[in-house]
């Protein structure tokens, strides 16, 4: 597997995330980073960097873990990975947000808002509109509640829509892409079903290594699943995308966590 689209500061924050909290020493990071054939001074100068951005912060002598505002994110990541967002039955309805009056001159407002709404499932039908299926099985408030608390601004307008004409129909069956979220699903599955089949014949730091990055690739398709109801989706072929993923995730556990302690550390 190639490590070409991992750099040494994803490498730091994504063992940090799969750390679950708690901290890792620096020499942790220094056998992690030899693992993906990246320098000692790399990583320093990435935990340096790190810091400074307020990523991550010390937390004791050569210790290094996320701050409090990426812990909270991470923890959100977490719950995500290990059960899907509960669903319920599409009744062709959908959850839309306005966001037309709120304005795009701050650009770190606008990045924060749009990451919320995509987050969530969201996608833009019309400038400032976005739109997705009323199927999560929270309520409205909550829906709501959980956008402005990871970055949607208080004066968004969120509304239900019952019924929408065709020709806006068709287009908001388009905003999603689903024939290829579907191959997605079915592509990683199989990345995942072959690797778990033998990866009993890797040593732990090859299994170790591959985990990482296998997971770099279908992770963050979970995380941000947009939990999309049939017709959108084929739901069989989600379910056992999920299934895989958390399979592939509770064995990267294992390794990493077996790999640090061959490297006593």
């Amino acid at each position: 597997m190639s490590s070409a689209k991992l750099n040494v500061r994803h490498l730091v924050i994504d063992l940090l995330i799969a750390s679950n909290g708690a901290a890792l020493t620096i020499r942790q990071l220094l056998l992690a980073a030899n693992l993906f054939e990246f320098s000692d001074n790399s990583i320093r100068v990435a935990v340096t960097r790190l810091s400074s951005d307020d990523i991550i912060e010390s937390a004791g002598r050569g210790k290094y873990q996320l701050t409090a505002q990426w812990q909270h994110w991470a923890s959100d990541m977490r719950k995500r990975k290990q059960e899907m967002q509960p669903i319920k039955p599409w009744t062709q309805g959908y959850l839309a947000v306005f966001t037309g009056a709120l304005g795009r001159v701050d650009r770190t407002a606008l990045k924060h808002r749009e990451r919320a709404l995509r987050q969530y499932g969201f996608r833009e039908l019309e400038m400032g509109l976005f739109i997705r299926p009323d199927n999560l099985a929270q309520t409205f408030e909550e829906t709501f509640s959980q956008l402005q608390s990871n970055g949607l601004e208080p004066e968004a307008v969120m509304f239900q829509i019952s019924h929408v004409d065709t020709n806006t129909g068709r287009k908001i069956t388009n905003l999603w892409h689903s024939e290829t979220l579907n191959q997605t699903y079915s592509s990683i599955s199989h990345k995942i079903q072959i690797w778990l089949a033998q990866v009993d014949q890797c040593d732990v730091e090859q299994a170790a290594r591959e985990s990482l990055l296998l997971g770099r690739e279908a992770i963050p398709l979970l995380t941000h699943d947009p939990l999309l109801p049939p017709p959108f989706i084929d739901e069989n072929t989600r379910n056992q995308f999920v299934r895989d993923v958390q399979q592939l995730d509770q064995m990267g556990q294992r390794l990493w966590q077996q790999f640090y302690g061959l490297a006593q550390v």
